[in-house]
C-alpha cells in the first residue's frame, strides 16, 4: 500500500510526545525535539506553504499548530537560557557564550537579552501553568477550562490555551459537555473540560456537578499560583439571620456588614460577592455590602428566603469535604498576615469571588440566546454591525507594514473571529454594560438606581438565561433616589432594583446575579408583561 506524504507526517504527532516517532529521533543531527520541529515548520514556511497548509499536512488545526509552535519555542528558549546561565556561572563572558552556543561572537546581544532579569520568568509561565493544571487534576479530577477561567487565573486566554495544548501533548484530554440551556429548547452551552490521560469522555462527564473549577490564582501573570488560604471562621454568635417571615426573601442572598469592623472588612470595595465560613461547619454565600443600622451584638446579617427553624445554621450552607476548597467554588486568595509561627493566616472573614469594579470588565457582546428572542431586524442590525467592525479591524491590520506585528495581529484576529462565529456573538448596543443587582425596595417597581446611565432614561435588563421578552424588565433610571445615593453613591457596575423586578428576571436573587443593562430609548428591544402566575 502506498503511503502519501500527508499520511506519513501524521505519524509524527504535532510534537515529540504525541506521535509514533518523536521529533528529533531521526539521529544526532536532530538533537532536540523542539528545535527540529520549529526548523521543520520554518522550512515549510520558507517554501511558501501557508499555516493552513502546514496544519493540514500535519493532520491538525491552525490553532493547535500555533500552540505547538509556542510550546516548542518556550521549551527551546528555556533550554537556551539554561545553557547560557550555566556558562555564565562558569565565568564565561557574553561574547564567549555567544561563540560557544551559536558559533558567532555577533550573537552577544542575544545572550545578553536571554540573561536579562525577568526573561526566565516569562519562559517559566507555560511550565508553571501546566504544572498547576496537572496538580489540580490529580487532586480533583477533570476541571473546567471554559471561557472566563483565564480571568480567574489571572493570565491571558492564549497562555491558558497553550498550557492546555502542552498537556494534550502529554496525553491529557479536552472534552466538551453539552448542557441544555434553560428556557431555550434545542440550544446548548458547551462546557470545556480537561481530563487526565486515559479517562474517556463518558467517564469525564458521569457527574457534571463534580467537575472542579480551578481554584489557584496567579498574582503575577502565570509565573506562580496561589491556592486558597485557610479561611478565617466567623463565630455564629456574630451572625444574624433575616428569615422569610421577617422580609428576608425580598433581599435573598444579601449579606449586610457592619462598617468599621476590621475582620469583616471588604477592603477598598463597597460591595463584593463573597463566601464566609461560619464556625467550623457552615458558610454563607452572597453579596456583601455595608449597612449602619444592624441589630446590636451582630456584625453580619444574612438575608434568606428560608423560614426560621429555631436553628440559624439551617439557613446556611454546609462546608464541603474538600480541604483545599471548603466552599466548592473559586475565591480569591485572602489578605493574609503571619502568625507567631510564621504561617499565613487570613486577616478577614471575607473570601471574595468578585468585587466592585470587576463586573464592568465582562464581555459586552450580545448572545445568540438574547437575539433569538428578539426581532429579526434587531439580530440582523447587530450582526451586520459586527461584520462591519471586523472588516474595519481587518483592513487596519492589513495596512500595517511591520510583518511581525502584522502576523501577530492577524492570528489574534482569526481566533477572535472564529470564536465569535461559533458562539454567534453580536456587537454590543450603544452604552450597554454588565451590572450586579442589589435590592432596594424603597424604589418603585418600574425604577432602577443606575448611576452609569442618564437620569430619567429608559433601560432594559437582560439576564441569562431567560425564556422570553416577558422576563425582560423595562425600567426608568432614578439616580436622585436618596437611599441609593446614601448607600451606593456613584457605583459603576452595580444597580439597585425593587425585589419585584428580580422576580421578573426569571427568579433572580441577590447573591451575585448579574444583568446586561441596555438603554432602550427607541424601543428596539422587546419587553412584555410577565406571564400570569
Amino acid at each position: 500500500m502506498e503511503i502519501t506524504e500527508e499520511q506519513y507526517l501524521a505519524h509524527y504527532g504535532i510534537l515529540r510526545r504525541s506521535g509514533r516517532y518523536p521529533w528529533g529521533s531521526g539521529g544526532p543531527e536532530h538533537n532536540t525535539g523542539s528545535r527540529s520541529f520549529l526548523e521543520y515548520v520554518q522550512t515549510l514556511e520558507r517554501s511558501g506553504m501557508s499555516s493552513v497548509e502546514i496544519a493540514r499536512a500535519l493532520g491538525t488545526s491552525t490553532t493547535k499548530l500555533r500552540a505547538a509552535k509556542s510550546i516548542a519555542k518556550n521549551e527551546q528558549r528555556a533550554s537556551d537560557i539554561g545553557q547560557a546561565q550555566r556558562l555564565k556561572d562558569k565565568g564565561l563572558s557574553y561574547t564567549a557564550i555567544a561563540e560557544r552556543m551559536y558559533g558567532s561572537r555577533s550573537k552577544e546581544s542575544t545572550v545578553r537579552a536571554m540573561l536579562a532579569p525577568g526573561v526566565k520568568d516569562r519562559v517559566d509561565v507555560l511550565q508553571a501553568t501546566s504544572n498547576m493544571l496537572k496538580d489540580h487534576i490529580d487532586k480533583h479530577g477533570p476541571v473546567d477550562i471554559g471561557a472566563g477561567q483565564e480571568n480567574w487565573l489571572g493570565i491571558s486566554g492564549t497562555k491558558l490555551s497553550t498550557a492546555v495544548a502542552h498537556l494534550e501533548e502529554q496525553g491529557y484530554k479536552v472534552y466538551y459537555k453539552k448542557i441544555p440551556q434553560l428556557g431555550n429548547p434545542g440550544k446548548y452551552t458547551h462546557q470545556k473540560i480537561l481530563a487526565p490521560p486515559g479517562m474517556s469522555y463518558v467517564d469525564s462527564i458521569k457527574n457534571v456537578s463534580q467537575i472542579a473549577e480551578i481554584a489557584p490564582h496567579s498574582p503575577d501573570g502565570g509565573r506562580s499560583y496561589l491556592g486558597i488560604t485557610t479561611p478565617m471562621p466567623l463565630s455564629s454568635s456574630r451572625v444574624g439571620v433575616r428569615y422569610r417571615e421577617d422580609g428576608g426573601a425580598e433581599h435573598d442572598g444579601v449579606i449586610y456588614v457592619r462598617p468599621g469592623v476590621p475582620d469583616v472588612s471588604l477592603g477598598k470595595a463597597r460591595y463584593a460577592q463573597v463566601r464566609i465560613q461560619v464556625d467550623d461547619t457552615h458558610f454563607i454565600k452572597g453579596m456583601a455590602l455595608y449597612k449602619d443600622d444592624l441589630p446590636k451584638g451582630v456584625d453580619v446579617v444574612f438575608n434568606t428566603n428560608k423560614s426560621n427553624t429555631g436553628n440559624k445554621m439551617d439557613a446556611l450552607k454546609k462546608l464541603k469535604d474538600d480541604p483545599d476548597n471548603r466552599f466548592g467554588s473559586t475565591v480569591k486568595p485572602s489578605v493574609v498576615e503571619k502568625d507567631a509561627h510564621g504561617h499565613d493566616v487570613a486577616k478577614t472573614v471575607m473570601n471574595k469571588v468578585y468585587e466592585e469594579g470587576e463586573w464592568d470588565t465582562w464581555s459586552r457582546s450580545l448572545s445568540s440566546q438574547f437575539l433569538s428572542k428578539q426581532s429579526p431586524q434587531l439580530a440582523q442590525s447587530q450582526l451586520s454591525l459586527t461584520h462591519e467592525l471586523r472588516q474595519t479591524s481587518l483592513d487596519e491590520i492589513k495596512g500595517l507594514t511591520n510583518p511581525v506585528v502584522k502576523q501577530h495581529l492577524l492570528m489574534k484576529f482569526a481566533d477572535e473571529t472564529d470564536s465569535a462565529a461559533v458562539h454567534l456573538k453580536a456587537a454590543a448596543m450603544p452604552r450597554q454594560s454588565n451590572h450586579v443587582i442589589l435590592p432596594m425596595n424603597s424604589l418603585k417597581e418600574n425604577e432602577v438606581y443606575a448611576p452609569r446611565f442618564r437620569n430619567g432614561e429608559t433601560v432594559v435588563l437582560i439576564r441569562h438565561p431567560h425564556a422570553g421578552p416577558f422576563e425582560i424588565p423595562l425600567l426608568e433610571v432614578n439616580n436622585n433616589h436618596p437611599e441609593g445615593k446614601r448607600l451606593l453613591g456613584d457605583v459603576q457596575d452595580a444597580i439597585a432594583i425593587h425585589s419585584k423586578v428580580a422576580e421578573k428576571l426569571s427568579g433572580a436573587d441577590f447573591d451575585g446575579d448579574t444583568v446586561l443593562v441596555i438603554p432602550n430609548r427607541e424601543g428596539k428591544i422587546l419587553s412584555q408583561p410577565s406571564l400570569v402566575g
